[in-house]
């Protein structure tokens, strides 16, 4: 007989389906595990493969700075091979390089090939295999969920496309929450983080992803797919939701645990859009957030990303030059000022903060480079055509010169 938790995994890992491989999203699908990982994939990406075609790396070019999201994407044995293929690449076409919130374990890979590495902050990483509720650190998050589970919010889940009503419900919650945050002419920011007008093409893209088919693995590799979570009120409207993408990777539970500083941590969620309407149930982002780590855990993730936040420094790491470049680079994303109250939400589920970097292979071009990573992140729409109109290439699949 089929326990329940079986049936939950199963509804979480994705049937292997027969269709044919194709290189960058296998390798995507089997080391993609840097939480940024799959936004690389987007169309508005470069996406330079190596002749071999045993490594990726997903970039964005502005002013002749190809700026790459996270790291390479390749086995550990390959990591160095690829990376400097892709800066080879850089210097032949007399490209600036910036790595944005490359992992912590590949610092010294990159400093040994002359690159400079700049804290830029840290990102909250959870186990789902550990998490609780319980004990006196969990007493707000456990608190505030409880209110709003009286106050009779109800969630919804849906993994893969969403529906179209469910989306309309997402649309009617964004715009209020847009509105509220920053005035009646808000934008959406991008490329390290995805739109509400991305949400139907990002499912699809990881569907397609979990159907490759694949060798057979003993026990199923799981391949996740984007969730979403919608809140409704007692009456039935919606009043927040959140969207999770996939992070991949095959490493085994034994390696991913709270004292593990690697990004390589095995498959999971990181955590991508989270609204409310302002008048939304006071605990409902708790509520939501804690049903998604248990049913996360039900499925066997091994890891969830809540995300970075910008100059955060738990280590105390940070030079005061670091501390500089992050502030230009995040002060006209409007990013600062919301700092503290981000690290605090997320601090109350007791994460494991993990730094990131900004790596890059000039230190002359910083106040650039810097530029050229608040242009991306500063985008909305069909925007991004306009701002790289003139300064990019067509995009699309890049090999390596021989």
């Amino acid at each position: 007989m089929i326990t329940e938790q079986e049936k939950i995994v199963d509804h979480c890992l994705t049937e292997q389906g027969a269709q044919a491989w194709h290189p960058e999203e296998e390798l995507m699908r089997d080391y993609g595990s840097n939480s940024l990982a799959f936004f690389g994939l987007a169309p508005e990406n470069r996406h330079f493969l190596t002749p071999d075609e045993v490594g990726l790396v997903n970039y964005r070019l502005v002013s002749n700075v190809a700026v790459v999201l996270g790291d390479p994407v390749c086995s550990p044995e390959a990591y160095e091979q690829v990376t400097q293929s892709f800066l080879d690449f850089c210097a032949h076409q007399k490209w600036h390089v910036a790595f944005y919130q490359a992992a912590s374990e590949h610092v010294a890979a990159y400093r040994a090939r002359n690159l400079h590495a700049f804290k830029m902050g840290e990102e909250a990483i959870l186990y789902p295999q550990t998490f609780t509720l319980r004990g006196s650190a969990m007493a707000n998050v456990r608190i505030s969920s409880r209110r709003a589970e009286r106050d009779g919010v109800t969630l919804h889940w849906y993994q893969g496309v969403p529906p179209r009503e469910v989306m309309r419900q997402l649309e009617q919650v964004s715009s209020a929450w847009l509105e509220h945050k920053t005035g009646s002419h808000a934008a959406e920011t991008g490329f390290s983080t995805g739109r509400l007008d991305e949400v139907i093409e990002s499912a699809e893209r990881a569907d397609a992803i979990a159907h490759l088919s694949v060798p057979f693995h003993n026990p199923p590799r799981a391949v996740p797919r984007l969730v979403t979570g919608v809140a409704t009120t007692s009456a039935g409207t919606a009043c927040a939701f959140v969207t999770f993408t996939p992070i991949y990777g095959g490493v085994t539970p034994e390696t991913t645990t709270p004292g593990n500083q690697s990004s390589g941590q095995g498959w999971g969620w990181s955590l991508d859009l989270m609204r409310r309407v302002p008048d939304a149930p006071p605990g409902v982002m708790e509520l939501l957030l804690v049903r998604a780590l248990e049913r996360f855990q039900s499925c066997g993730a091994l890891v969830v990303s809540f995300g970075l936040v910008a100059l955060a420094d738990t280590s105390q790491e940070m030079t005061p030059v670091e501390r500089k470049l992050v502030s230009l680079a995040t002060d006209g994303l409007h990013l600062m000022e919301h700092r503290e109250t981000l690290f605090n939400f997320k601090q109350k589920f007791q994460p494991s903060w993990q730094s990131r970097y900004l790596v890059t292979n000039t230190t002359l071009a910083l106040p650039k480079i810097a530029l050229a990573v608040l242009r991306l992140r500063n985008y909305s729409g069909g925007g991004v055509a306009r701002l790289l109109r003139g300064s990019d290439k067509p995009r699309g699949m890049t090999r390596c010169a021989t």
